[in-house]
């Protein structure tokens, strides 16, 4: 659910509070009945309660949307076993990939994307290599690596592992000034 959602489930929720109050009251026979009467007999014919309760319903679908799609987002790879379900979350497959290619000699920076679909998981990597290596050992050096730890670790064979070297930098070197 991102900040929008959450600034509407606020102020929703703030509104609800105040007709939940409002209704308590009213059973409680602290408000008379003829005040919410005459309040709502205002309302009849009025196209502006209407458009207030046509943005209530909206907010309420959108709210209820944006917490089923919040559930669909979690994605994960479920391995059954006797004992019941483990769930590992993409993100911390993400995080073993990244860990297993930053430990490769000539890599300088790894960003990875994991998706899980019906063919099995598929992990992209988006590398920067040193120049001084060379570009193709580097890369298998990674897929098999990567490929190894997640079978070993996470008990899965990759369905697809591939690399797209972003840049080629030397992180190291002192980058001179311009006066």
């Amino acid at each position: 659910m991102g900040i929008f959602d959450r600034i509407i489930l606020s102020i929703y929720t703030f509104l609800l509070t105040f007709l939940s109050l409002g209704v308590i009251l009213l059973s409680l026979r602290l408000i008379p009945l003829d005040m919410v009467g005459t309040s709502l007999s205002r309302l009849y014919g009025q196209w502006e309660a209407g458009l207030v309760g046509a943005v209530f319903l909206l907010v309420s679908v959108r709210l209820l949307l944006a917490g089923l799609r919040s559930r669909r987002g979690r994605k994960t790879i479920v391995h059954h076993n006797d004992m019941g379900d483990v769930h590992i979350a993409l993100t911390a497959v993400e995080n073993l990939v990244e860990k297993t290619a930053r430990h490769i000699r000539g890599v300088r920076g790894v960003k990875v994307t994991a998706i899980h679909t019906g063919a099995g998981l598929t992990v992209n990597l988006r590398a920067v290599v040193s120049p001084e290596s060379n570009v193709p050992s580097v890369t298998a050096e990674i897929q098999s690596r990567v490929h190894e730890y997640i079978k070993n670790t996470v008990g899965i064979e990759l369905a697809d592992l591939g690399i797209f070297v972003e840049n080629i930098s030397n992180d190291f070197k002192s980058k001179h000034r311009v006066e």
